[in-house]
């Protein structure tokens, strides 16, 4: 998508940061989500020792690592392969981002970090804040994510990944 097309967009953290660097119309307005990635694997956890990430994921490979220190490789692939890596035992874990890592239910999962981590953030042009449709766009936002934090309490068999890596759905609060 081109930039001229884009009012708001969820990013990755990596990814925004790129993005409103190369265009200064865009600003990151708020985390919304995080701890969404897991670590997917078979076994135990403990004796995983090649790590596969997706490409230019340093801030993940680093979180990982930092957890989980028996990990002596670790393998940067497209991120389109990274769960066929898997799968296929090309690498003993990956790090995934929990709606994929939902789809691999012969897997185990475990939290990338022992802490708290920004995962996406709210890409806003700058000229459509004080818009209220912006601000409209922030309540319907802001009920959204209460639905979902009390859905992820009931602790149905759909959010049990969320819980497993932390997953935290951020309110927004609105400027001015």
């Amino acid at each position: 998508m081109r930039s001229e097309e884009i009012e708001i967009a969820f990013y990755c953290n990596h990814l925004a940061s790129h993005f409103v660097q190369q265009d200064d119309r865009f600003s990151i307005y708020a985390p919304v989500i995080m701890n969404s990635e897991v670590v997917a694997y078979q076994g135990d956890i403990g004796d995983v020792r090649t790590l596969g990430v997706g490409q230019q994921r340093q801030h993940l490979k680093k979180l990982a690592t930092q957890r989980y220190t028996q990990i002596e490789t670790v393998e940067e692939i497209n991120p389109s392969v990274l769960s066929y890596s898997l799968s296929t035992g090309k690498i003993d874990a990956a790090v995934l981002d929990v709606t994929k890592a939902a789809l691999l239910p012969q897997f185990s999962f475990a939290p990338i970090a022992a802490h708290d981590y920004i995962s996406y953030v709210l890409v806003v042009r700058n000229d459509i804040v004080d818009t209220k449709e912006f601000k409209d766009f922030i309540d319907y936002y802001n009920t959204a994510v209460k639905q979902i934090s009390e859905e992820m309490k009931e602790g149905t068999e759909q959010t049990e990944i969320f819980r497993t890596a932390n997953t935290k759905f951020l309110s927004i609060e609105a400027e001015g």
